[in-house]
């Protein structure tokens, strides 16, 4: 072979190592909801979010991020709330990836990241807030909007980082830990027959107070003041017992 043909042929060879070799190093192609993090020799340089066919820089890195939505429900956690008392907790936690660079190069694993983040953030906040209150404090019980809102705020705050978009969290379960599940059941029903007692006896005192001012407003129905009392005992009686009354008729032969 001469020189001259040697010469030809070069061309050939470098245009066939360009198109076949180096070129299809740079071709990629980006599906829905994904997006690729391109570097070139370690060098960041930028992210691709649009589906398609694409061709970039020959010998990049494509790093594939998926930016569908996901949803996690955590495991059953054990945690003490306010008052120390155990209780069982879970969440629903509903997030995608915002940021594919950050996701990517800001945390060794973002899927693990979420999960340890979002058990984290949840016994903080168990533990900042009673199970149930029995005035108008906030509780875990009572407040769930709150304490949702809540939730979605102090983990998108800690994920931030990871480039992570939490768009819903709240609380799946709760419960008393087992071991005392039962005393405050107890605890619950007596505290519920209680507030009914104090409603009922509110209620009968409210009654008697417009019987009495009926007879008084009454002049033709005057009432000493043995009378009021019996009255009084006769009405609370009535109204409060659980069981039917037994009127009782006083006769005076006087």
């Amino acid at each position: 072979m001469d020189g001259t043909a040697l010469v030809l042929i070069i061309p050939f060879v470098i245009l066939f190592v360009i198109l076949f070799i180096i070129l299809p190093t740079g071709f990629f192609i980006n599906h829905p909801n994904e997006a690729r993090v391109i570097e070139f020799f370690g060098h960041y340089i930028g992210t691709y979010f649009k589906p398609g066919m694409f061709i970039t820089i020959p010998f990049t890195n494509k790093h594939v991020i998926s930016l569908k939505f996901q949803n996690i429900n955590t495991e059953k956690i054990k945690v003490n709330d306010a008052n120390g008392s155990p209780i069982e907790i879970s969440a629903v936690i509903v997030w995608r990836v915002s940021s594919p660079a950050k996701a990517y190069y800001n945390v060794n694993n973002y899927h693990e990241f979420v999960f340890v983040q979002s058990d984290s953030v949840i016994r903080e906040l168990a533990s900042n807030y009673p199970y149930d209150s029995e005035s108008d404090e906030e509780s875990l019980r009572k407040n769930s909007d709150k304490i949702s809102d809540e939730l979605r705020s102090m983990l998108q705050q800690r994920l931030d980082i990871a480039g992570i978009e939490i768009t819903e969290a709240r609380i799946s379960h709760l419960a008393y830990s087992s071991e005392i599940a039962q005393a405050m059941l107890r605890r619950q029903q007596a505290h519920a027959i209680t507030s009914a007692r104090r409603h009922i006896v509110q209620n009968a005192i409210g009654i008697v107070e417009e019987v009495i001012a009926h007879f008084e407003k009454n002049k033709s129905l005057q009432l000493d003041g043995k009378q009021k009392v019996q009255l009084i005992n006769n009405l609370l009686v009535a109204l409060i017992s659980e069981q039917d009354a037994q009127p009782t008729i006083s006769l005076d032969n006087n």
